[in-house]
C-alpha cells in the first residue's frame, strides 16, 4: 500500500512539474513570438520609406498594393479621390472703416494643382451672410445693396444682385456697428464668407466634397475631392454593405429631406442593434451623464397662418318686365358695397333697354334687386372676397320660355353682364317673376406667432454658463465671450388660403450651448483602497503580494493578494551610447561680416549622440570618438548649450564701443 501511495504521489508531482515545464515553455514561446512578430512589424513599417512604400503608396495610388504584416496577402486599398492642392481660397483685407475693402476669390477649377480663376468682388463688404454680403457707403449703414454668390456654368464664383429677403443670416462687420469686429472674429468672417461661396459652386456642380479647410487670420483654404471618382469601399467589407453609394450621398445635396429621412432610418435600424456604433455610443456612460456637463438647447420664434371665412347669404323671390331679353351683373360699389343687378332689353340686346317697359331705374339703367354690405376687414390680416355670387332662378313668364342664371363677381368680373338664357318672343312687354339669392364668401388669413423657448431651464440655472450661441446662422456668442456680432432682421413666408404672409423679425432661431457645473464625485473609497495597494505592494521577482482593502456593508476589510511574475529579462539601467565629433567648415554671413571673422578660433566642430551597437561606437570617417560607450550623462553640457542660444537671442553691446571677436571657449 505504501508502494502505492508512493507511485500516485510520484505520478501527481510529475504531473505538476510538466505543466510548470509546459506553462514556462509557452511563455517563453509567447514572448518569442511577439519579438518576432514586433520585429516582423518593424521592418516593415519602422522606417519612413517603410511607411511610405506599404502604407501611403497603397492607400493612395492603385497600382501599388497593400500587403499584410507577414506580405503574404495583398489587397487593394486606395482610400482617395481626384483632388485639388487648393480647390478654393478666400482673403479679405479690411479697412479703417471695419469694412472689407477687398475680397478675393482663387479657384482650381479642374482639379490640376494651379489656380485658374482670380475673382474680386467689385465692391466693399459691409456686412456677411450666409449666401452673400451687403455693400454700404463705407463705415455706414446707408444706400445698401445686396449681392447673392452665384458661379457660372463653369464654376467661377462671381456675385448677383439680389434683394434683402433673397439672404440669410446677415450681420454688419463695418464700424457702425463696432470696433474692429474682423479683427476678433476674422475666424467666423472668413467661415461665413467662405461657406457661402462653397455652396454657391456646390449649387453648379455637386462632385466636389471639401476635404480639409485651413484658416489664418485674413485667408480660408479649402481642399476638395472630386466624389463622383471615389471608389466605395462598401462592397468589399460586410460590416459596410448597408453604406450609402458615393452616387447616393453626392444626391443628397438636391435632395436634403432624403438625407433626414436616411438619418432617421439608420438610427431606427441601430437602435436595438447592441453591436451597432449607434447604440454603444447612445447608450454610454457619457451620453447618459451628457447633462451634467454641457447641454445644448434652441429658442425658435413659430408662426402660423389661420383662415377664417366669413359669409354673406340671402334669398327672395321679384317680378321683372321685359320685351324680349334679361342681363345680370354684380355691380361693385366699393370694397364693402356690391349690388346684385338686372337689364331687361328688347330684341336688339342692351342698345335697346327697357323697351315697352317704360324708363330707366337708375343712372345706368341696371335695376338693383339688392345691395349687400360685407364687414370691415381688420388691417392687420390679410383679407380678400373669395366669391360673390348672384343666383336669378325660376325664371318665367306668360310669353317667355322658363330659365335659371348665375353669375359671380370674382370669377366673371364685377360690372360684367352675363344674359340669363331666357327669351320672351311674344310681342310687347311681358311680366317674368323669378327667385334670387346671393353667396358672398369673405376669408382672412391671420399671422400669430409663439416663441418656443426650450433654454429656459438652463438660462434661469445659476450652475449654468452660456458658451455658444448661434442666431439664424450668426454667431454671437462663442467660448464664453460674445462676438460682437448682431443678425440683421430677416424675413420668412407663411402661404395662407389668401395670400402669402411675409414676416420680418429681429430673429427667427437660436442655437446655444450652455455648461453647466458637473456632477461632482466621491473619490476618496478608490484613494483608500489605491494608497493601500500600491503602498503594501512587495516584488520579490517570482510573485508580487499585496494587501487589497474591501469596503463592505459592516466596513473595511483588508485581503491578502498575490500575482506570480513572469521571468523577467536583464536590462540595463540606460541606453548605451557614444559621444562624437566631426569637424566642420561654417561659411555663414551676417551683416557683421563672415563667422570665421568673428570666432576665435574659426575651427568649429559638429558634436553627435549615437547609440552604441554590439557595445561600439558607430563612427564615419574623419570622425573623432570624445566618449566612448557608456551610460552618458551629459546635462550640464546641454544647459549650458540652451543658456547660450538664450544668450545669443539678446542683442550683444560692446561697452568699448568697438566690435570684439565673441570666444568660443
Amino acid at each position: 500500500m505504501r508502494s502505492v501511495r508512493w507511485s500516485r504521489n510520484t505520478a501527481a508531482s510529475l504531473t505538476v512539474a510538466l505543466a510548470l515545464a509546459s506553462s514556462h515553455a509557452l511563455a517563453v514561446d509567447g514572448k518569442t513570438a511577439g519579438q518576432s512578430t514586433g520585429q516582423t512589424a518593424l521592418s516593415r513599417f519602422g522606417t519612413k520609406s517603410g511607411i511610405n512604400s506599404n502604407i501611403s503608396l497603397p492607400m493612395t495610388n492603385s497600382a501599388n498594393l497593400m500587403q499584410t504584416v507577414n506580405g503574404a496577402t495583398s489587397f487593394p486599398a486606395t482610400l482617395n479621390a481626384p483632388s485639388s492642392a487648393k480647390f478654393l481660397e478666400v482673403m479679405i483685407q479690411p479697412s479703417g472703416t471695419g469694412d472689407l475693402q477687398q475680397v478675393i476669390v482663387s479657384q482650381d477649377l479642374n482639379t490640376d494643382g494651379a489656380i485658374d480663376n482670380v475673382h474680386t468682388v467689385p465692391a466693399l463688404v459691409s456686412g456677411v451672410c450666409a449666401n452673400g454680403f451687403i455693400s454700404c457707403t463705407a463705415g455706414s449703414w446707408s444706400n445698401c445693396k445686396y449681392f447673392t454668390w452665384a458661379t457660372d456654368a463653369d464654376g467661377r464664383v462671381t456675385e448677383a444682385p439680389a434683394s434683402v429677403t433673397d439672404l440669410g443670416g446677415c450681420y454688419c462687420i463695418n464700424s457702425s456697428c463696432g470696433s474692429n469686429l474682423v479683427w476678433v472674429n476674422s475666424a467666423i468672417v472668413l467661415k461665413d464668407i467662405g461657406g457661402g461661396i462653397v455652396n454657391a459652386v456646390h449649387t453648379s456642380n455637386t462632385q466636389f466634397t471639401i476635404t480639409n479647410v485651413a484658416t489664418d487670420i485674413t485667408t480660408i483654404t479649402y481642399y476638395g475631392q472630386v466624389t463622383t471618382q471615389t471608389n466605395n469601399a462598401a462592397s468589399s467589407v460586410s460590416a459596410f454593405a448597408s453604406s450609402p453609394t458615393v452616387s447616393t450621398l453626392s444626391g443628397y445635396y438636391n435632395n436634403w429631406p432624403q438625407l433626414t429621412a436616411a438619418r432617421d432610418s439608420a438610427a431606427i435600424s441601430q437602435s436595438s442593434d447592441p453591436s451597432s456604433l449607434y447604440y454603444l455610443i447612445s447608450n454610454s456612460g457619457a451620453a447618459r451623464n451628457a447633462q451634467g456637463k454641457a447641454s445644448n438647447c434652441t429658442i425658435d420664434r413659430v408662426g402660423r397662418v389661420d383662415t377664417t371665412v366669413k359669409s354673406f347669404n340671402d334669398s327672395g323671390n321679384s317680378a321683372l318686365c321685359t320685351d324680349h331679353l334679361v342681363y345680370m351683373r354684380v355691380h361693385k360699389v366699393d370694397d364693402l358695397t356690391y349690388q346684385l343687378e338686372y337689364l331687361d332689353t328688347g330684341p336688339g340686346g342692351p342698345g335697346a333697354a327697357h323697351n315697352n317697359c317704360g324708363g330707366s331705374p337708375g343712372g345706368d339703367g341696371w335695376h338693383v334687386v339688392k345691395t349687400v354690405t360685407v364687414s370691415t376687414p381688420d388691417p392687420a390680416k390679410l383679407g380678400k372676397l373669395m366669391a360673390a355670387t348672384f343666383n336669378m332662378n325660376n325664371m318665367s313668364g306668360g310669353g317667355c320660355n322658363s330659365a335659371s342664371a348665375s353669375v359671380d363677381g370674382v370669377i366673371n368680373g364685377f360690372d360684367t353682364s352675363v344674359q340669363t338664357g331666357i327669351v320672351c318672343p311674344a310681342k310687347g312687354a311681358q311680366g317674368v317673376s323669378f327667385d334670387w339669392s346671393y353667396f358672398f364668401d369673405f376669408k382672412e388669413d391671420a399671422y400669430t406667432e409663439g416663441v418656443e423657448d426650450k433654454c429656459a431651464a438652463l438660462a434661469t440655472n445659476p450652475d449654468c454658463r452660456l458658451k455658444d450661441e448661434d442666431i439664424d446662422g450668426v454667431v454671437t456668442s462663442q467660448n464664453f465671450n460674445p462676438t460682437g456680432l448682431t443678425p440683421l432682421p430677416s424675413c420668412k413666408d407663411f402661404p395662407g388660403q389668401v395670400g402669402t404672409n411675409k414676416i420680418c423679425r429681429d430673429w427667427w432661431h437660436k442655437k446655444r450651448t450652455y455648461v453647466c457645473d458637473s456632477e461632482q464625485y466621491d473619490f476618496s473609497d478608490v484613494a483608500t483602497r489605491f494608497g493601500q495597494v500600491v503602498s503594501s505592494a512587495s516584488d520579490n521577482t517570482s510573485n508580487l503580494t499585496f494587501q487589497d482593502p474591501r469596503l463592505g456593508p459592516t466596513g473595511w476589510s483588508i485581503a491578502n493578494g498575490s500575482i506570480n511574475l513572469p521571468q523577467r529579462d536583464p536590462a540595463s539601467e540606460c541606453e548605451v551610447a557614444c559621444k562624437t565629433r566631426i569637424a566642420k567648415t561654417d561659411t555663414q554671413v551676417t551683416t557683421t561680416g563672415t563667422v570665421n571673422d568673428m570666432r576665435v578660433p574659426a575651427q568649429s566642430y559638429d558634436i553627435f549622440y549615437k547609440t552604441c551597437i554590439g557595445n561600439s561606437c558607430p563612427v564615419n570617417p574623419g570622425e573623432e570618438i570624445l566618449i566612448d560607450c557608456q551610460c552618458i550623462n551629459e546635462f550640464a553640457e546641454a544647459a549650458t548649450v540652451i543658456q547660450t542660444l538664450r544668450l545669443a537671442g539678446k542683442d550683444n553691446i560692446c561697452s568699448s564701443g568697438q566690435k570684439q571677436p565673441m570666444q568660443s571657449r
